[in-house]
């Protein structure tokens, strides 16, 4: 495949079609050019080509340009548009929630997101800062937790989870706890900690938060899932509160 075809498969998977793929392309080459320009190269109708930059300026792709009585379209420069899709990504994972929880209301379906890789387990842990509003529960043995993600990223989440005013209460394994202050201190953390009884073991940590349920596996399986399934959250979370009463 060419340069251009490439370029051109690009520009059509982020929402234009081949025709606008040409023109933002062909105007690219030239750097600055005229509606005219754009329709003698590319042998089309002015109109067509007026009617596609409009598009194209809209979804700011191009910009316009008047120089003195001569309008020239100006093409955004690959390194703004690189910004431009960044940013609508950052949009996008600060509106996913929002989404997901939209899609479970509509279709009352489940559904199950897989994580893998040495970064997966930030996944349930920034997702958990961008659902959450008031308090999460989870259980966990968390020295094998630990394992699973990066002591100074985990110690800058809990800064911003405590910054964020979110609280948390955790049922965890004794033999697997982290003495450390900033895992197992509990006011100043916003945190609430009690304790399984001495027969009951964990090899994964189970966050339950909102309609989803985080599942971070210990490092012998090496990924992590979050659930999106309202009646599964509920049902963990009674469980969770009845351990809870039974727990020290």
């Amino acid at each position: 495949m060419s340069t251009k075809s490439t370029l051109q498969a690009w520009l059509t998977s982020a929402g234009l079609d081949e025709q606008r793929a040409d023109i933002y392309l062909a105007a690219l080459a030239k750097g600055e050019t005229t509606a005219a320009d754009l329709a003698k190269d590319l042998k089309m109708g002015r109109t067509t080509i007026y009617d596609n930059l409009r598009f194209l300026e809209e979804r700011g792709f191009m910009q316009t340009l008047m120089k003195g009585k001569r309008k020239v379209f100006l093409p955004l420069h690959p390194k703004e548009l690189f910004k431009k899709i960044e940013s609508q990504k950052e949009q996008l994972k600060d509106l996913l929630p929002d989404f997901l929880a939209m899609y479970a209301n509509q279709d009352k379906q489940p559904f199950v997101q897989l994580f893998t890789g040495p970064f997966a387990a930030r996944e349930i842990y920034e997702d958990i800062l961008r659902s959450v509003k008031d308090e999460y529960v989870y259980f966990s043995p968390s020295a094998l937790t630990l394992q699973n993600v990066d002591r100074k990223y985990i110690e800058q989440w809990i800064a911003r989870r405590v910054k964020a005013g979110i609280k948390s209460r955790s049922l965890r394994v004794k033999a697997k706890n982290v003495p450390h202050p900033i895992f197992s201190e509990e006011a100043k953390y916003l945190r609430q900690i009690r304790y399984l009884p001495a027969y009951v073991d964990l090899n994964a940590t189970i966050y339950i938060y909102g309609n989803n349920v985080g599942v971070i596996s210990t490092r012998k399986e090496g990924s992590c899932f979050i659930i999106h399934s309202p009646d599964m959250a509920f049902s963990l979370k009674q469980i969770f509160e009845f351990l809870w009463g039974l727990s020290k």
